[in-house]
């Protein structure tokens, strides 16, 4: 019984996994950033600032450290700028298709861009 137990906790931890684009901790030392093809990882010690701006029905995060500003575009990333404001961002990433719907009302990540010395560096939707 305990056996059946654990493996449904599991089950759910990874479902919610699957629905959240972005985690948050008490006190990350860097940005995990997740793109189709790539990880990468920010030092928040080079972070410098970030921006919500809204275009059309889309909220767009813009991220930016020393080299290079990741951009996220998606729904409802209002939370995900207040705790990049505690720098409390462990992890992003894109929403899975499988489960967007579900998410876009907690907040979906849609695209992440990533973009080093004024060129763009990774497309994640393309």
């Amino acid at each position: 019984m305990e056996t059946k137990s654990y493996a449904k906790a599991n089950a759910t931890d990874s479902r919610d996994e699957n629905l959240t684009c972005w985690r948050t901790a008490t006190s990350p030392q860097c940005l995990r950033v997740e793109t189709t093809s790539e990880t990468h990882l920010f030092v928040y010690g080079y972070f410098q600032h970030a921006k919500l701006s809204r275009q059309g029905n889309q909220d767009i995060v813009e991220i930016q450290f020393q080299d290079a500003t990741i951009i996220a575009k998606g729904n409802n990333l209002e939370s995900l700028c207040d705790a990049l404001a505690r720098l409390a961002v462990e992890r992003i990433k894109m929403c899975s298709e499988k489960y967007s719907m579900i998410a876009r009302n907690e907040g979906a990540i849609e695209d992440i861009e990533i973009k080093k010395n004024g060129r763009q560096e990774t497309n994640a939707a393309g």
